[in-house]
């Protein structure tokens, strides 16, 4: 039995402990929040018996740690976490600066503990599971290009609202994107972006695009609102074999070769991926068959990681890689020009 503490008990803190109190191998012991009424409420609503509002109350009594405060108020939690060698999952993005996403990987290595995040799509087998798999399963060939567009309409209240604090759409909500599509193309090379604010008298970003070149070859964009006046979703591959796609209407479509049948594929197919991440089995023809194992939760695969000494599918080196990325990307809008992500990482480094 994993016994974890949660700790930050807002918005997704109240969204992940209903699923993790239900897990047959793991106790929640304790809900903390600096506002005490919140760690109250969770606790109660839960069924979890202790809540306080100083989470180093807890460290000896849990073995990991799940972290939903906010990016900015991160650091102390996860490096005094480490140095009690408790496992630790966080929310995303991992932070707002660079600095402080190197000191708490710095932490947890020392400690050798498992440090994960929480980009949510990479456990979401439809379509986000599904789409990534068949391009890593060869069919489509080599990587022409991908794209996410997401457009959700919201006016961000509190910290939110501040670019200093949340990093605007890009990061706080486009984060998720650029983790998805870095998961398809791997590191990326360069960044040529844009960034607007909409809604009269935003604080922060709502609305910004980028086209990403990717060190391995191929491209991406990426384009996410906050203050867009309507909904849009679109996400697609294209690769030299191949594309899948998926827009508004929740379908996804694949056509292999230009003389081939397009497919539209049905909900149940994205069970392909087994509980530990492998593709599921396919037919001659190269084709996801389904399959009786379904995909593991984002919650389900920390503990798991936990008991077998797997590495996280979202370790914080990568939640690391994705911040640089939107640093690249913020740099891009302010300068007018392509920018190396590398030499975000080089110029902090020189400061």
């Amino acid at each position: 039995m994993i016994k974890v503490a949660m700790i930050g008990c807002g918005g997704m803190g109240n969204a992940h402990a209903p699923t993790l109190v239900k897990l047959p191998n793991v106790q929640v012991v304790a809900a903390c929040d600096l506002i005490p009424e919140k760690a109250k409420s969770l606790a109660e609503k839960n069924g979890i018996r202790r809540h306080c509002t100083d989470f180093r109350e807890l460290l000896p009594d849990v073995d990991a740690v799940w972290v939903c405060t906010e990016p900015f108020n991160r650091v102390d939690i996860v490096t005094t976490c480490a140095k009690a060698r408790k496992h630790i999952f966080t929310e995303k993005p991992i932070c707002r600066r660079l600095a402080d996403a190197d000191t708490m990987i710095a932490a947890t290595r020392r400690a050798k503990v498992k440090y994960m995040l929480g980009y949510c799509l990479r456990f979401w087998p439809m379509p986000y599971g599904l789409m990534h798999d068949t391009f890593a399963s060869g069919e489509l060939g080599e990587l022409v290009s991908c794209w996410m567009r997401r457009f959700m309409p919201w006016d961000p209240q509190r910290w939110y609202a501040y670019q200093e604090k949340s990093g605007g759409v890009m990061l706080d909500f486009g984060s998720h994107d650029m983790d998805w599509l870095r998961w398809v193309g791997g590191d990326v090379k360069t960044v040529f972006a844009r960034t607007f604010r909409v809604r009269q008298g935003t604080q922060g970003d709502d609305h910004g695009g980028a086209v990403l070149l990717f060190k391995k070859g191929g491209m991406a964009t990426v384009e996410d609102s906050w203050g867009a006046q309507m909904s849009e979703t679109s996400i697609g591959i294209v690769g030299t074999k191949g594309m899948i796609t998926v827009g508004n209407d929740g379908k996804v479509r694949k056509r292999i070769g230009y003389d081939g049948q397009e497919q539209v594929i049905d909900g149940e197919s994205a069970i392909a991926i087994d509980p530990k991440g492998n593709l599921g089995k396919r037919d001659a023809s190269g084709a996801i068959e389904k399959v009786a194992a379904r995909a593991e939760s984002i919650q389900e695969h920390f503990f798991r990681c936990i008991e077998e000494g797997a590495e996280p599918r979202t370790p914080a080196a990568d939640g690391r890689k994705t911040l640089l990325t939107v640093m690249a990307l913020w740099e891009s809008a302010r300068t007018g020009k392509a920018v190396d992500v590398d030499s975000i990482a080089r110029k902090r480094r020189k400061a």
